[in-house]
């Protein structure tokens, strides 16, 4: 319809489309809640053949009847101004009672209005460019989650709107609300946009994005010349002062929900707005022993983190956020997490699938839900109580490219339905709420208690860490403990875990002494191909060098892969994609290591480490802490010891006798004839 009409009609832009397909939309609503004709829109084989031939008869009786229903229905209604009318043709308004028959609006098991709103708002944010929309199965999961209710005195704001995906989620929420709830003898189109228009409102600092977010909101309820979303920088000092007219101030709303801007390029360095954020502020030693400004550089996911908390009422505001997966897990960023439990406490983390925001951007992102502090703790506890509900859904209903995944049927063809496990995460959360374990309603939800999320040394909060299939390595280990086997850290049984820092390396042709590179691809390969060669006196070049019998672990990328060093790579250089550890002389046999981080039970403990918002990573710092089992008594370690010596002997001597064969042919090929 869309598409029909920014080709057709005399309307070019999404706001003026939206609009003029919103009244019709609201026919469709009026003729089956008040007329109770449903669907509104049906039309008999000759009609329809009529309507698709353009028959002059047939589009003028369609175009006067939506009319005259339109004046009915605002006439009642009063959604727009008074001598509103349809401005599209007989032969557009034709189409869309088309395209819209068989359709029903008043389901309370699905908004057919919303889901049009969404689909043209979507549409056109994915062709506009740079607006990365939020799929509407999590700004619906959001609004489950915030426990989102006007009727109990929430109001719900977006202090980046972008499009309105997340205000759009909060109406399809009041609908519901209205539907199900004890007041459903007002679940008139009038008596929700009335208390939508109470409840919800937001902010958007681009012009064109701002009138489609209000267009998206204006014909989902109808408003006429009143605008939900305001245009504005929402960081800019004073940016939410008392007197707005909006109502939008500091502290002062219930519900909050958001996708902002995101990315780690995208910074701000303006001090004046700096300067409002605890999160961009330097302690005053590190200024002045650095002679640095008292604040830094922030991207802007960090400041609108912290700029929604101070939107919300102390005590009882929620928050809703797509934010950076680095933000939750990764090691550079634990002063944001450290600050956020000070002044929040942690209600849900939503893993979100990879393909979320894919094809625009492969960022991994997760859905964080909070309930800020009455007053904030002046430093971390372990006493905290309550449990964190997680999961990670494994479909969003289309793939990596953008393309509808659709589910299967037993007989394995599609069934129309799109694969997605959203609905399940909602159930699970409902159960969770009342006390139940969320695991018996979908195997992918489980609770956390708050206190582990504190006692973690990087406070990680995302579920992955948390996911009881990779914590049951802790539970084992501890199983073991029990059992008379003792434990240790991976940094207590090596001398050192480390990788060099990155910088510029400069590569040269191949020459006698010439040192061989290898990348994190290479590490497993039995005789790698080496076409970079560095120089032996290079700058770091004892730090890129790895030595005979340290194992290796790929630290970013497919992270967690790992091998160790044969005596035919002593000295060679090694990328820093790579973690050197260094077993320490003397102590638990290094084979026994390598067999251990190889196992199941190892490979489970660097899993949980993974962090980083566009490419796997881990630290140093996990592998270190790693829990290595260790039997009450040496058999095991020494048979371990003795299968992994044969077979590194083993591969030792393959990588000889191939380099042997391949040097054979070699001077053959290259004698002097």
């Amino acid at each position: 319809m869309y598409d029909h009409l920014y080709a057709n009609s005399q309307f070019k832009t999404p706001a003026r489309i939206l609009g003029e397909l919103g009244k019709v939309l609201h026919v469709a609503l009026f003729l089956e809640e008040h007329d109770g004709i449903v669907p509104a829109f049906q039309h008999a084989r000759a009609s329809a053949d009529g309507l698709q031939a353009a028959d002059t008869e047939i589009l003028e009786r369609t175009g006067r009847a939506v009319r005259l229903k339109f004046r009915e229905m605002n006439s009642a209604w009063r959604l727009y101004g008074r001598g509103a009318q349809i401005d599209l043709s007989d032969y557009d308004i034709s189409y869309a009672c088309l395209q819209l028959s068989g359709v029903q609006f008043s389901s309370s098991e699905r908004d057919a209005f919303g889901d049009t709103v969404e689909i043209i708002r979507s549409e056109w944010a994915k062709r506009a460019g740079g607006q990365f929309f939020t799929d509407q199965h999590v700004t619906s999961l959001a609004m489950e989650l915030l426990q989102f209710d006007p009727r109990a005195g929430d109001d719900l704001i977006d202090i980046c709107a972008g499009t309105g995906g997340f205000l759009l989620a909060g109406l399809d929420h009041i609908r519901r609300l209205l539907v199900v709830g004890p007041v459903a003898a007002e679940t008139t189109e009038n008596a929700f946009t009335k208390l939508a228009v109470e409840s919800v409102g937001g902010q958007e600092i681009d012009d064109e994005v701002c009138s489609i977010a209000n267009a998206s909101l204006a014909a989902r309820l109808g408003l006429a010349g009143r605008d939900l979303v305001s245009r504005g920088d929402s960081l800019a000092p004073g940016a939410f002062a008392p007197g707005r007219k909006d109502g939008m101030q500091l502290a002062r709303h219930r519900c909050a929900a958001s996708n902002p801007p995101f990315g780690s390029r995208i910074t701000v360095k303006d001090p004046r707005v700096l300067s409002q954020f605890v999160l961009a502020q330097r302690s005053g030693k590190q200024a002045a022993l650095a002679g640095l400004e008292e604040v830094a550089p922030r991207s802007l996911d960090v400041l609108f983190l912290e700029r929604n908390l101070q939107m919300l009422e102390p005590g009882k505001g929620r928050l809703a956020i797509v934010l950076p997966y680095q933000l939750l897990s990764g090691p550079d960023t634990l002063y944001v997490r450290t600050w956020l439990l000070r002044n929040a406490v942690l209600q849900a983390v939503i893993d979100l699938p990879a393909e979320t925001f894919q094809p625009h951007t492969g960022t991994k992102t997760a859905l964080l839900v909070v309930r800020k502090r009455e007053t904030p703790l002046t430093s971390l506890g372990e006493r905290e109580d309550g449990r964190v509900f997680m999961a990670s859904p494994r479909w969003i209903g289309h793939d990596r490219r953008g393309n509808p995944m659709y589910r299967t049927a037993a007989d394995g063809k599609e069934t129309g339905v799109l694969l997605a496990d959203f609905d399940e995460v909602s159930r699970a959360f409902r159960s969770f709420i009342v006390g139940k374990d969320p695991g018996d309603t979908y195997e992918y939800c489980f609770g956390v208690p708050l206190k582990s999320i504190v006692r973690d040394r990087l406070l990680r909060m995302n579920a992955l860490y948390h996911s009881p299939r990779l914590a049951g390595a802790t539970r084992r280990t501890r199983a073991l403990v029990r059992s008379g086997w003792r434990t240790a850290k991976l940094r207590e049984l090596t001398s050192r875990i480390f990788y060099p820092g990155r910088f510029k390396r400069h590569y040269v042709d191949h020459f006698p002494g010439a040192v061989p590179f290898l990348g994190g691809a290479n590490i497993t390969e039995l005789t790698p191909v080496i076409d970079k060669w560095l120089m032996p006196d290079g700058p770091k070049m004892e730090e890129l060098r790895v030595r005979t019998g340290w194992i290796l672990v790929t630290r970013s990328g497919s992270t967690g892969i790992v091998s160790s060093v044969p005596p035919a790579w002593d000295g060679f250089a090694m990328s820093e994609h790579v973690i050197r550890v260094v077993p320490a002389v003397g102590g638990v046999a290094p084979e026994y290591l390598l067999a251990f981080l190889r196992s199941r039970h190892g490979q489970e403990q660097l899993a949980r480490g993974v962090f980083g918002s566009v490419i796997d990573e881990i630290s140093v710092e996990h592998v270190g802490d790693i829990d290595v089992p260790l039997p009450d008594n040496g058999g095991l370690i020494a048979r371990v010891e003795t299968l992994v010596r044969k077979a590194e002997q083993t591969r030792q001597d393959s990588i000889a006798a191939i380099a042997e064969a391949t040097e054979l042919i070699d001077d053959e090929v290259y004698c002097d004839r």
